[in-house]
């Protein structure tokens, strides 16, 4: 197939416009098609999965493409990542290079639009009791404890930057999280967690009244 790239020693994708037409608004020439993707690799990377728990644990690798550099752990956000050299955008969902050549201990989220979300790969996932409230950290404390996870080491307890989540996969829901939880769980004492929704990371921790 002919290379858009090499007409008349032409590096179209370098070019800021052609006989005053932006690169932008032109398509193809002579009915050859304009692709100036950048695929760099390929890179070794488990997935898709449904969380990054899951990406994590993987160990079913696969070549995939960046636009990114392929070499640096991690990718970074706003990287598109790419299943062949054709820029054919990675379907959206969890993946991660942790378990394939180099080990790098991190979770990429793509989206629908093949663009990177990057996360630490969750340490540890562990049931734990908390009881939650949406409201305060007063009613936290006063709420049955029900099973949460964590990704606390076990026989700790969370702390600051660690993370409360209410799926087995130590996923963070978009939406629908609790801010408050609370060990107390009817005891005598106990501390109320406050968390970040967005990332399930816990922000706050001060004890129940």
């Amino acid at each position: 197939m002919p290379d858009i790239n090499q007409i008349n020693g032409l590096v179209l994708c370098d070019e800021i416009n052609v006989n005053g037409v932006t690169i932008a608004n032109i398509n193809n020439i002579d009915s050859i098609t304009k692709n100036c993707c950048t695929a760099n690799g390929p890179i070794s990377i488990a997935g898709p999965e449904d969380s990054c728990a899951l990406a994590c644990a993987d160990e079913d690798c696969g070549n995939f493409y960046t636009d990114g550099t392929s070499g640096t752990c991690p990718l970074v956000n706003g990287d598109y990542l790419y299943t062949d050299t054709s820029c054919t955008l990675a379907t959206s969902g969890y993946y991660s290079p942790k378990n394939c050549e180099g080990g790098c201990d991190y979770c990429y989220s793509v989206n629908g639009s093949g663009v990177i979300t990057v996360t630490e790969c969750p340490s540890e996932c562990r049931t734990i009791l908390l009881a939650s409230s949406p409201e305060s950290c007063g009613n936290a404390c006063l709420e049955r404890c029900a099973t949460f996870y964590t990704d606390a080491p076990a026989g700790t307890a969370p702390t600051i930057g660690k993370a409360i989540y209410p799926t087995s996969e130590c996923s963070c829901p978009a939406e629908g999280n609790r801010p408050y939880y609370s060990d107390k769980c009817g005891a005598r004492s106990g501390v109320c967690y406050t968390i970040n929704t967005s990332t399930c990371k816990i922000t706050g921790i001060t004890p129940c009244r």
